[in-house]
């Protein structure tokens, strides 16, 4: 949120990134067995589970991780910030997939497969915006909700400050950080109250 003329606390929320999610739906698809670790999460929450297309093999695994690690460079999601693999991560796409050519076994999948992926992306972002607009208009926002419990508590209005909140498909219970105010927030406790009672600390650190 953001008031007329002076700079006030924002804090946005964003689902269904198609980039991410796309990674998430081949590493479910292709069994790519990854430790949660740091920016990795739990497993993909993906119902249901395709069949490999592919034994999941060391070079599954090590692609897979650059593909994740580096849409964490992107400024959409952490500022500002590039890196070396950032014009090939630009390129992990139809019609060629070149930015996965240090990584063939990928590339293949990805661009064998690429349609099934953007269908299951496709259809959980239609249900979930007609979700959103649904509770929306039951009322204003969680964030702000609890900014204002904040506030009251507090006895004054916070200061400046922003998050960026990323909401994902995966079976994970740890909400992880992802750069300077941005979090990884598993979709499962994004809709339980234990999300409410982490960004109230949160916020009250940062008001």
């Amino acid at each position: 949120m953001r008031s007329a003329g002076s700079v006030s606390w924002s804090i946005s929320t964003d689902r269904w990134d198609h980039q991410l999610e796309r990674a998430l739906w081949f590493r479910a698809a292709e069994r790519i067995e990854v430790p949660a670790d740091g920016l990795v999460t739990g497993p993909p929450d993906v119902h249901p589970v395709p069949e490999p297309s592919l034994p999941s093999d060391g070079e599954l695994v090590e692609g897979w991780l650059w593909w994740w690690r580096a849409l964490f460079v992107r400024p959409s999601l952490t500022g500002p910030r590039k890196s070396p693999g950032m014009a090939d991560l630009n390129r992990v796409g139809p019609p060629d997939f070149e930015g996965l050519a240090g990584y063939p076994a990928l590339r293949h999948v990805v661009s064998t497969r690429w349609g099934e992926a953007n269908a299951w992306h496709s259809a959980r972002k239609r249900a979930g915006i007609e979700a959103f607009r649904a509770a929306r208009a039951q009322g204003p926002g969680r964030e702000g909700a609890v900014v204002r419990a904040v506030e009251a508590e507090i006895g004054h209005k916070a200061g400046p400050f922003s998050l960026r909140i990323i909401v994902l498909p995966v079976l994970d219970q740890q909400i992880r950080s992802a750069g300077t105010a941005t979090y990884l927030v598993p979709e499962l406790v994004h809709a339980s109250g234990a999300y409410d009672v982490w960004l109230r600390e949160l916020v009250r650190k940062l008001a």
